[in-house]
């Protein structure tokens, strides 16, 4: 028998805060989980892909305590869905979330709920920045999430956690159902795939541009990395991690300290596309469910936007 109770899911804690000043009442729960970061293999159930998610993160970022903690009772929570009158996903158009509402929808669609359970929510503009007065009105405004939306994520999701390059790919050239930003988000995730050239991901050029620019403070090069982005791609920590690999790497790029890093002479070389990063510094890196490691990984062709 289920509740009248509302359940909340969102992409993070900044939601949540404003969920309780404009009165949205229910259970509220932040994903938190940076899907477009690390490895995501497929075959596994939620609290699989959880353990896996969990080691990683610990592994890169630390407070593996917390982070253990704060998914477990994420992950329990969602498992009690059917507890709940109304399940609304709440998230935005960038990457980061749509990975998020990916994951969750295949869940709730393994827990066989009855339709009409669960409501959608898809924001062009950022859930995080909005007022009470932005954020309100969005709720009358939510979908029902149909079979069709179900279908599409688990479609989209299995070939996001495929050990395949070219699932992604496949992703990444349809519109899905009911999820109107995740074909802009999955080609951002293709560029994030070392480039033919000079060996660097999206990501990573613009890290090392931002760099180029001159001096300035992680913050400051983290707001002229983002500024190249369509939609907000990473969050800050992971920007400075991006950052930290450019410099610690057995091939630096950068060197320095924070507030005066520069581009080492091979980093000046890669950048102009005179130089491999690859050569110099194999790769070691999952996307989704694909491990890119050694130096003739699958590369991602802009131009033609395609791997090669």
């Amino acid at each position: 028998m289920s509740s009248v109770e509302t359940l909340h899911v969102t992409n993070g804690d900044s939601v949540l805060y404003t969920f309780k000043k404009a009165g949205i009442t229910g259970t509220h729960i932040g994903w938190d989980d940076v899907l477009n970061e690390g490895p995501v293999p497929g075959g596994l159930d939620l609290e699989g892909t959880t353990a896996v998610r969990v080691r990683y993160l610990s592994e890169r970022y630390g407070s593996a305590i917390k982070t253990i903690h704060k998914f477990e009772k994420r992950d329990a929570t969602l498992r009690r869905a059917g507890e709940f009158g109304e399940v609304v996903l709440w998230f935005e158009h960038d990457l980061y979330d749509q990975l998020q509402i990916l994951q969750i929808l295949v869940t709730l669609d393994e827990m066989n709920l009855e339709p009409g359970r669960v409501s959608t929510i898809q924001s062009d503009s950022y859930l995080g920045p909005m007022t009470v007065e932005e954020l309100s009105p969005l709720l009358p405004k939510r979908r029902t999430a149909t079979a069709a939306i179900f279908k599409s994520a688990r479609r989209s999701w299995a070939r996001f956690t495929s050990a395949d390059p070219g699932e992604l790919l496949a992703a990444a050239g349809e519109d899905a159902i009911g999820l109107p930003f995740l074909r802009a988000g999955i080609h951002r995730l293709c560029q994030e795939y070392p480039w033919t050239g000079n060996g660097l991901s999206r990501g990573q050029r613009q890290a090392l541009e931002a760099v180029a620019q001159g001096s300035g403070t992680k913050a400051e090069l983290y707001r002229r990395a983002q500024n190249r982005e369509e939609a907000t791609f990473q969050g800050d920590s992971g920007f400075y991690s991006v950052l930290e690999d450019l410099r610690n790497s057995s091939a630096p790029l950068i060197e320095g300290e924070e507030g005066a890093y520069v581009l080492t002479a091979l980093g000046r070389r890669v950048i102009a596309g005179d130089a491999d990063w690859l050569e110099h510094a194999p790769i070691d890196r999952w996307i989704g469910g694909v491990h890119l490691e050694g130096a003739a990984p699958p590369r991602w062709d802009d131009d033609n936007g395609r791997f090669a």
